[in-house]
């Protein structure tokens, strides 16, 4: 292909891209998190995100809500546990309320964290009111399996995108998401070393203030049309979720990103599982007052 052609080609594919906007609306799918200093003042924190699981259990039927981040989003910087999280979540008034989001209650701990000691993710049982919040949920089935990647072929170089808070600029009344697009760097069959030992996660090139880590990072592939007139319907998949920068001591975009099948392993781990059948216990026992 002469050079002339093939620059015309690449034209035509990147104008293709852009001209297909990303769903902004996974932006209402995100809340700010922060904490209290010893000032009593609000800190940034960094960005959560609601997952919804519908489960049936005989004749009942009942929706599960998660709040996810990572596990690193529950200890301050020096290690030292936080006792609540404060998330900002915006109403559908234009405004937005903070609420408390106990982390023990009754000498219990209301989170819980992956099997996996090194996978920096977390899960808090949350299910805010619909009617009076803007803000979606991403359903289970829109979260990549072990093998989504690979059998889409998505590979380094493909671009992937995240929603979260931007530190410096998060909004006065109201959370104002920002949206940051990236590209694959590398995904490994290998683990890499994080700590003292090795773990599952793989690298995107792309900007990250420390609001950002907990944001769900995104794959999209817009609708096409063939020349038969036959639609590919868009695809929209959590991919990951951001846990944060990779190679600290270095002026590095690299991102660590949690793979989202990680998310499916905690969301269905035995711990989790048991509180989801208490609940229906509950809902049992409420039937029969």
């Amino acid at each position: 292909m002469k050079i002339r052609n093939l620059f015309l080609l690449l034209l035509v594919l990147s104008s293709s891209f852009l001209e297909a906007k990303l769903p902004l609306q996974v932006k209402k799918s995100v809340v700010f998190i922060f904490t209290r200093d010893t000032a009593n003042r609000l800190q940034t924190q960094g960005t959560g995100f609601f997952v919804l699981l519908r489960t049936n259990q005989n004749a009942d039927t009942a929706n599960f809500g998660y709040l996810v981040t990572t596990k690193n989003t529950l200890f301050r910087q020096d290690g030292s546990a936080i006792d609540s999280l404060y998330i900002r979540i915006n109403r559908k008034d234009g405004f937005s309320d903070t609420l408390i989001i106990p982390l023990v209650q009754n000498g219990l701990r209301r989170y819980f964290v992956h099997p996996d000691s090194l996978a920096d993710l977390a899960i808090i049982p949350a299910y805010p009111d619909l009617n009076r919040y803007d803000v979606l949920f991403t359903p289970v089935n829109m979260i990549a399996g072990m093998d989504f990647l690979k059998n889409e072929g998505i590979v380094e170089g493909d671009e992937v995108f995240y929603t979260g808070m931007l530190s410096s600029h998060f909004g006065i009344f109201k959370n104002i998401p920002v949206v940051r697009v990236g590209k694959v760097v590398q995904i490994s069959d290998e683990k890499y070393s994080l700590g003292k030992g090795y773990t599952e996660f793989f690298l995107i090139e792309a900007a990250l203030s420390d609001g950002g880590i907990g944001s769900p990072l995104y794959y999209y592939s817009p609708a096409v049309k063939d020349s038969g007139k036959i639609t590919t319907p868009a695809t929209l998949v959590l991919i990951g979720i951001i846990s944060g920068k990779y190679e600290e001591n270095h002026e590095s975009c690299l991102t660590r990103v949690v793979p989202a099948f990680k998310l499916i392993e905690l969301i269905n781990a035995p711990e989790v599982a048991a509180e989801r059948e208490k609940e229906f216990a509950r809902m049992k026992e409420a039937k029969k007052k």
